[in-house]
């Protein structure tokens, strides 16, 4: 049984991460059933966030214009989860959308 995890969740501007962007990250360690660190933070997406998007999840271009940008915290959110299994509602999504986050910026 795996007692050591990281459970993720990202807000992104769309589903398709070859066009859309991440705008939240949410992510916390789990060791033997306890949460024993967090990781959260908006994402400045450098786009607009459609109307559509701030009514499905609550956050505005305001939210996020003074975020950082994806390529200065993927290394960190890489870091965060390189060392335990990844886990989430739907982790194949936002595991592309970190996936590409990473590949753009040269961490493969």
């Amino acid at each position: 049984m795996i007692d050591t995890y990281v459970a993720i969740d990202l807000e992104t501007t769309g589903t398709n991460p070859a066009e859309d962007r991440i705008i939240e990250v949410g992510a916390a360690r789990v060791e033997c059933g306890r949460v024993v660190s967090t990781f959260s933070t908006f994402v400045n997406p450098q786009i607009s966030i459609s109307p559509r998007i701030t009514a499905l999840t609550g956050i505005t271009d305001e939210d996020v214009a003074d975020a950082p940008v994806i390529t200065d915290i993927i290394a960190d959110i890489i870091a965060y989860t390189s060392d335990v299994p990844i886990l989430g509602h739907n982790v194949i999504f936002d595991y592309s959308f970190i996936k590409k986050a990473a590949v753009n910026s040269r961490l493969e």
